[in-house]
């Protein structure tokens, strides 16, 4: 699922983009000593930016005029972008002749995987001498979602890179990725952005919220702004808020759980997202309520979390909410692989979860 954030406009100052200042130098020290690898892996939490972090650096190598600072206390660039330059904008439009982004074809595609034949296209274009007399630059976003045919032709293109071409490949599941690929890339884990980092993105991508729902979006995301921000425009987050007050209510309300389901699972590749943040929220709370259970309460929750993740650290124990919590993960993978109904899946989960838990 893609990675990328809103990117601003005017003159930005790569650097000064909230967090990945480790990513930031890696490359631009590469940059200065003239050994830019072909191959980069960027890897960590779903929604942190990875793939808006490597979509600036491709906008500043195809830019027309090169920016640079001098960092301090080193002979790296401070790699500055003008979103004005002509090939940088076209970059960010995914329009410059150099530049290639695969990401899952949004039709016909109900597997969400990115397609053999996606991959293979890589091949002209990187034999192709560049438009504009510069690098060729691809961004694949993301191998979690290249199937094994697509990752073989992947390993081809890996082997052998042609002068002046830059794959950025995105995972924020690491594991998926096969080991002869990641051997071959230059891999660099970025973390989640603090809480103010956070905060400050959502602010400036979501104004019209208010700061109680902002912090809120920070919370459950983990300092994931990508995440966040799918869970606020998909109803996500709203929907685990009403899903939490009915499972601490003194009887549970059947017929509004399965209605909150019914939206919450809604089927075919356009809803995903929504999907995606089912498992998100409900693995959360399994997770928190084992942490709790054990008397470690180092991640924050939020105020409508607390009765049920308390509710359930009382009833179980961190054994058997960890199994909970893998047997959910377990079952929404398939689920989701196998096509079926998202919303009896989840319905049937936390009935049962409210009745032989909470109850």
């Amino acid at each position: 699922m893609s990675d990328s954030l809103r990117i601003g406009s005017a003159i930005s100052v790569i650097n000064d983009i909230q967090g990945h200042q480790k990513f930031l130098k890696e490359i631009s020290q590469a940059i200065n000593l003239e050994r830019l690898h072909h191959a980069w892996l960027l890897t960590g939490p779903s929604g942190i930016g990875k793939a808006s972090m490597a979509k600036l650096v491709a906008a500043w190598l195809l830019s027309e005029t090169t920016l640079t600072d001098q960092l301090p206390d080193s002979t790296a660039p401070l790699i500055k972008l003008d979103l004005n330059d002509n090939g940088a904008g076209l970059v960010l439009n995914r329009s410059h002749p150099d530049y290639m982004e695969i990401t899952p074809a949004e039709s016909d595609n109900k597997s969400g995987q990115i397609k053999v034949d996606q991959i293979r296209q890589l091949q002209p274009f990187m034999m192709h001498k560049p438009a504009r007399g510069g690098w060729r630059i691809a961004l694949i976003d993301s191998m979690d979602e290249v199937n094994w045919n697509s990752a073989n032709a992947m390993l081809k293109l890996l082997e052998e890179p042609p002068e002046k071409v830059v794959i950025f490949l995105i995972a924020s599941r690491l594991g998926r990725v096969p080991p002869t690929i990641r051997s071959r890339c230059r891999l660099v884990k970025l973390a989640s952005l603090p809480k103010s980092k956070c905060q400050a993105v959502l602010k400036d991508i979501l104004p019209d919220k208010d700061e109680i729902y902002i912090e809120t979006l920070t919370i459950l995301s983990e300092g994931a702004p990508g995440q966040a921000i799918k869970l606020a425009k998909t109803g996500a987050a709203d929907m685990y808020q009403v899903v939490c007050a009915l499972l601490t209510a003194p009887n549970l309300d059947t017929l509004a759980l399965i209605a909150v389901c019914e939206k919450w699972g809604r089927g075919k590749a356009n809803g995903r997202d929504v999907r995606e943040g089912a498992v998100i929220c409900i693995s959360r709370l399994f997770r928190l309520a084992a942490l709790y259970a054990t008397g470690l309460e180092t991640m924050p929750c939020c105020r409508f979390e607390k009765p049920v993740i308390d509710k359930l650290a009382q009833s179980n124990t961190a054994e058997r909410l960890a199994h909970l919590h893998n047997e959910f993960i377990g079952d929404a993978s398939r689920a989701e692989g196998l096509y079926l109904d998202f919303g009896r899946f989840l319905e049937r989960h936390l009935i049962e979860l409210c009745q032989k838990t909470l109850l």
